[in-house]
């Protein structure tokens, strides 16, 4: 299965930015709606809300815009998920929302998980836009831990095995020369290992120092792999160590970048506060090191593989 190469330009960047704009804009519109009518005329609003964008992507597929079609077909998947959630609470089987994501079992919720995983699959099979790689991977994350798991630890722990499992599927696809969407397995790879990690290290000095080590190995997978997300999640991982430090030896107050793998706290359930400390320059000085110590990396990544292309064989 071709994907749907997208060669970065001017108008590839325009096509998505106004892709992502449909995305939020019927996102928020159906929001703004389901408070604004009866369960049954919200089922129908969003049912021509899908129907709308789908018909908007067939169009731009059979018209050889697949870019286009791609990006219509993900807000059609997002959609979808609306509607069928709709009708779902319509028939009263949908169940309220509880303190956070993965608490209990819920048959009617999980049905509507894997309903998102399928349409995500469904839509990449049709119209092989690579993004959509991105998609299955994040909704079937969310639904095999909800399955599995009730929160806290363990789904931390079950986050790590399917970023390991996903890993090992994102090299196996790059080994075929499925590097298009071997991308997006490895970036979500990446998240949900580091986001699982970040759950159990993130308390004090020895955690963060641990977090150090994880975000030195991911710089030297995505160097072995050629993956460079690996390589940003690792720089971002570094800086978050680094804000950490700075908090703790800098008069400042809590900087508001969270880590990477904080995006998964709200499900497992926790929260963040914040601190002041003394010493403001030990702030900056921190961020200059790091600054320093990437660029020593990042010759040293240079300099390797300058040698490695020399000593190729002609």
């Amino acid at each position: 299965m071709n994907a749907v190469r997208v060669p970065w330009s001017d108008a590839s960047f325009l096509a998505y930015f106004g892709g992502l704009t449909i995305l939020a804009a019927a996102v928020a519109l159906l929001s703004v709606e389901s408070g604004e009518h009866a369960a049954g005329g919200f089922v129908g609003l969003s049912a021509v809300v899908f129907a709308v964008v789908m018909l908007l992507a067939l169009l731009a597929k059979r018209g050889g815009r697949l870019v286009t079609a791609g990006l219509y077909a993900l807000t059609a998947v997002v959609t979808f998920v609306i509607f069928f959630g709709a009708l779902l609470d319509w028939f009263g089987w949908l169940p309220h929302a509880n303190s956070h994501a993965f608490e209990g079992f819920r048959f009617w919720l999980l049905v509507l998980e894997l309903s998102a995983v399928v349409a995500a699959a469904v839509a990449l099979r049709a119209f092989r836009f690579p993004l959509l790689v991105f998609v299955v991977a994040v909704t079937a994350w969310f639904f095999v831990t909800d399955l599995l798991s009730g929160g806290g630890d363990w789904s931390a722990i079950v986050t790590i095995v399917y970023g390991l499992a996903l890993l090992n599927l994102a090299v196996r696809s790059d080994s075929r020369g499925s590097t298009v969407y071997g991308f997006w397995l490895h970036v979500v790879a990446g998240l949900t290992i580091g986001g699982g990690l970040l759950w159990f290290f993130h308390h004090g000095d020895f955690d963060w120092i641990v977090i150090a080590f994880v975000a030195l190995g991911y710089i030297a997978l995505g160097n072995h792999l050629v993956r460079s997300s690996w390589v940003v999640l690792a720089a971002w991982g570094l800086f978050q160590v680094t804000t950490h430090f700075a908090e703790k030896w800098a008069d400042v107050q809590f900087l508001a970048f969270f880590p990477v793998g904080l995006i998964f706290f709200p499900f497992f359930g926790l929260s963040v506060g914040a601190e002041t400390h003394q010493r403001p320059w030990a702030a900056p000085l921190a961020y200059a090191v790091l600054g320093l110590v990437l660029i020593v990396i990042s010759q040293l990544l240079f300099r390797r593989r300058r040698e490695a292309h020399a000593a190729a064989p002609l």
